[in-house]
């Protein structure tokens, strides 16, 4: 990591680890009680949640990591899919001591493969915007 970096940055930094902390949080509290009726009525609407959950979780720290390390491109098997993937089993392991509430590796995957698309993303749109600073500043 740049040990000079920005102002601007830092701040930003600093929100998107707010951000980040808030977010797991509110996974966490989600976790903490019973499923939702509409969840619990279908099955495949648990699986969308923990895709777009965990995926917005990915989205968070690809722009926070794009941010400390100014990479033009992440990964697939980077910092953020660990910490989602982390994340998501402790979420899943947790919620095997929760009543009413079960582990699933169908939850799991879902949480992994948010996690990736969410990668895939923040690369095209790092990709788009390098393009449209690039284009503009010529």
């Amino acid at each position: 990591m740049n040990d000079q970096v920005p102002e601007r940055n830092k701040n930003i930094i600093m929100v998107l680890v707010l951000m980040i902390a808030v977010w797991l949080s509110l996974l966490f509290i989600e976790s903490s009680g019973p499923a939702s009726e509409l969840l619990s009525a279908l099955p495949e609407l648990d699986k969308v949640a923990h895709f777009f959950a965990f995926g917005i979780l990915g989205l968070l720290l690809c722009a926070l990591s794009f941010n400390l390390d100014h990479k033009v491109k992440i990964p697939i098997f980077s910092m953020p899919l660990l910490i989602v993937c982390s994340s998501g089993g402790l979420e899943e392991i947790y919620q095997m001591t929760v009543p009413g509430r079960t582990a699933s590796i169908a939850d799991f995957s879902a949480d992994v493969l948010g996690a990736v698309f969410a990668i895939i993303l923040a690369n095209r749109l790092s990709l788009i915007s390098r393009a449209t600073t690039h284009n503009t500043s010529v």
